[in-house]
């Protein structure tokens, strides 16, 4: 998608990026977001939301660090899964995010998106972006997922949610990002035979280079209690078990969303 100009992330903004070439790759907890106005279209070069793309653009075809993915409506079946989105609810995408299956939670939350009033539309649009970005991340793009994510973040955030379903998916999806992140420092910064310091300088965020597109790098794994953690599992190595963070999900229902039209 191709972000307006009205909406200014930290995260992602040009203006950060010529002070901070890489500031809109940082932790979450230095995410700084502010809005001047509801959420946009979602997808680049696509005015009309009634027939959305449908296949997702290597991270190499994005350019001026906006956020941007393409579906291709050629896709296998994309008219069938058009018309079930349209009629799915929000609690068949909290499934459908909650079962990873990210590609349909998409068109789905599009689906409600394409309808929704603020603030609902915003909370809408930062979930959609989540599990776009766990689908980019699970398609070994690395920098793509950190950019939805991030831009995720702080849809959720603008929320300012204090407790409840959508403020513990906050903090989850908080948690994951800075996952994501410390391991692509790492993975940068560190071969078999060499490590080098990481210090945020411009010299540092050029050894991350293509974040590692294309490798398998994240994978999923349970534990006795069914719980689902991210992974990461470079060619490495580890004197311990590698680095796992809980992979995020949603515990909100159709009501707690109208809810949120009252906050």
């Amino acid at each position: 998608m191709a972000l307006p100009a009205a909406l200014s992330l930290s995260i992602a903004s040009l203006s950060s990026i010529s002070s901070h070439p890489h500031s809109h790759l940082l932790p979450s907890h230095q995410i700084n977001c502010s809005f001047s106005s509801p959420s946009p279209c979602i997808y680049s070069n696509h005015t009309s939301h009634s027939k959305p793309y449908r296949r997702l653009t290597p991270w190499s075809q994005h350019c001026c660090f906006r956020v941007s993915y393409r579906f291709s409506a050629a896709a296998e079946g994309a008219d069938d899964n058009n018309e079930e989105a349209e009629d799915g609810s929000f609690d068949e995408a909290v499934v459908l995010f909650n079962t990873r299956d990210y590609y349909k939670c998409h068109d789905f939350l599009e689906s409600l998106w394409n309808n929704a009033e603020e603030p609902t539309r915003t909370l809408i649009h930062g979930i959609l972006q989540c599990a776009v970005g766990f689908h980019h991340l699970f398609n070994q793009n690395h920098k793509g997922a950190m950019m939805e994510l991030g831009e995720g973040l702080c849809k959720l955030r603008k929320m300012n949610f204090k407790s409840g379903p959508f403020y513990q998916f906050e903090q989850e999806i908080s948690a994951a990002l800075d996952f994501i992140y410390q391991t692509q420092i790492e993975l940068a910064a560190c071969t078999e035979d060499l490590c080098v310091t990481m210090d945020q300088s411009e010299r540092s965020y050029q050894l991350l280079g293509g974040y590692a597109a294309g490798q398998l790098l994240y994978t999923l794994q349970s534990d006795p209690n069914e719980t689902m953690y991210i992974v990461f599992s470079p060619h490495r190595s580890y004197d311990s078990e590698p680095p796992k963070v809980k992979l995020p999900t949603l515990n909100a229902t159709a009501e707690h969303l109208v809810a949120c039209q009252y906050k």
